[in-house]
């Protein structure tokens, strides 16, 4: 062989190494971008009541807040932690990296709307403020000021998705109006009629159909005798929102809700995990993963669950539920911890937290503080009405007034004879408090319908103190065994290792 042919095979060896080294580099650094793109990044969004001349009122500020959410988490597949004013202990979130801080300030203008908002990134020394920086923006159509929002925002958002905002101004505005009366029940019915509105008028909106079905759901609650009809019309809404926006997390946690509060655990934890492959990084989603997990018995799942949710929201400044898997698992203080008043959030309108905390005083033997947090929790004009009428049960009860509570609770128990109840977590509520008024056959009756409705956390039917009066009779040890039975076959098919492959 010639030098010059030696030289040739050499260069060109070289070459090929040179090349496979490159796309070794190159492919490393891919893999190592794929990562960070992987990577949970969180977003503390900030939903303030409005300032002077805003055209705007708090609900409705929180309804543009709760759609600008929807974006985000949809197009960006953040994990976004909500909040209505900027918490007091942001010091305590300096070290997250990957973290942003926007406080909204939209303004209306006719059927105009100006999305200007602030962002901070929280990762700064001790003792730094936050750096704002402030993104202004001009009065546009709102589909218009919801683009340049997804344009000009901080990360790389995708510019291509499913629709979420309506195009005509008019509908938006419906639709912004309809989501701030979502929590006033005096206001439901007009809000339903918007939302129906919006949904005739731009059927390609998901956020209209999800919306929709939302509203449906919200008075289902509040009229248990319609659980059977309503419940598969707001199934049906919401479902249309998910085949325009697959994966979306809050038609999907809405669904799992529905699913669960019918019995049907194992098609809400299936539906979570799926969409969990698309957004790895929700909180929302693992809140439904660890309430139907919970209500299936599977206190294990949902505690990891919570500790995966925890992990990826801003747990610290803002309770993501209230964590009754704590109380089950006898968790107390952090159980409590959970129950803290959110001016403007669903749990301190709809009656929850003050129930809740009258019900972990009842628990303790705090008759006393029991019976003012189920006074408060009754006087709560937009709360839940099944929340409404079982604490002022509660309260005759600890009122020593008990044939008028046994009467009222009869009355309610009568009324979800018959009908597909939802909730067999609520309906054991109504066991303890025909435990505590001394009818144990109508208490031993509720804890099975209880179980009937899908209600299987064992342990809880185990350690309940309101249900001592049920422990030595035949009925109870009977409904025991198929409580540990059933609980059995959940946990074979759902293994915690579930979790951890999503």
């Amino acid at each position: 062989m010639s030098d010059s042919t030696r030289s040739r095979h050499s260069t060109l060896l070289l070459g090929l190494a040179f090349l496979l080294l490159l796309g070794l580099g190159s492919g490393a650094a891919w893999l190592i971008a794929r990562g960070n793109l992987r990577g949970p990044f969180r977003v503390l969004l900030i939903s303030p009541p409005p300032g002077a001349g805003s055209g705007l009122d708090a609900a409705q500020c929180r309804a543009i807040g709760a759609l600008v959410q929807d974006h985000l988490e949809q197009l960006g597949g953040l994990a976004i932690t909500s909040a209505t004013s900027v918490p007091e202990d942001l010091e305590s979130l300096r070290t997250h990296p990957h973290t942003l801080a926007i406080l909204l300030e939209p303004s209306r203008q006719g059927e105009l709307l100006t999305l200007a908002y602030r962002h901070a990134g929280v990762e700064r020394p001790a003792g730094t403020p936050l750096a704002w920086v402030r993104h202004e923006a001009q009065p546009l159509s709102p589909s218009a000021s919801f683009e340049g929002f997804l344009r000009g925002f901080p990360r790389t958002l995708q510019t291509q998705g499913p629709r979420l905002c309506p195009q005509a101004p008019a509908a938006f505005w419906d639709l912004i109006q309809a989501g701030a009366w979502r929590l006033q029940n005096d206001h439901l019915d007009e809000a339903m009629t918007l939302a129906d509105r919006v949904a005739a008028r731009e059927p390609d909106c998901a956020s209209a159909w999800i919306l929709v079905g939302n509203l449906r759901y919200r008075r289902m609650l509040n009229n248990p005798a319609a659980f059977r009809q309503e419940q598969a019309e707001a199934e049906a809404l919401l479902q249309r929102g998910l085949e325009l926006a697959p994966g979306h997390p809050r038609a999907t946690f809405l669904l799992s809700l529905l699913k669960a509060d019918s019995g049907n655990q194992a098609d809400a934890l299936n539906l979570l995990l799926q969409a969990r492959r698309r957004q790895p990084h929700n909180p929302t989603l693992l809140t439904g993963v660890a309430y139907a997990a919970r209500g299936a018995g599977l206190l294990p799942f949902s505690r990891r669950a919570m500790a995966l949710r925890d992990e990826l929201a801003l747990a610290k400044i803002q309770p993501q539920a209230v964590d009754i898997t704590c109380l089950y698992t006898g968790e107390i203080q952090r159980f409590e911890a959970s129950l803290q008043e959110q001016p403007g959030h669903l749990r301190s309108t709809s009656g929850v937290l003050p129930f809740y905390r009258g019900y972990l005083a009842l628990v303790r033997g705090d008759r006393t503080l029991a019976q003012l947090e189920f006074r408060a929790a009754a006087a709560l004009s937009r709360g839940y009405p099944n929340i409404l009428r079982l604490s002022q049960i509660y309260d005759l009860i600890l009122s020593d007034q008990k044939d008028e509570a046994w009467k009222k609770l009869r009355e309610y128990d009568q009324e979800r004879i018959g009908m597909r109840e939802p909730d067999g977590e609520f309906t054991l509520r109504l066991a303890e408090a025909y435990a505590m008024l001394g009818d144990r056959a109508s208490a031993m009756d509720m804890a099975g319908r209880a179980f009937a409705r899908g209600f299987g956390c064992t342990a809880w039917y185990e350690r309940s103190p309101m249900l001592e009066p049920l422990r030595g009779l035949p009925k109870w040890k009977a409904l025991l065994q198929h409580l540990r039975e059933r609980q059995s076959l959940m946990e074979e098919r759902f293994p915690i290792g579930l979790l951890e492959d999503n």
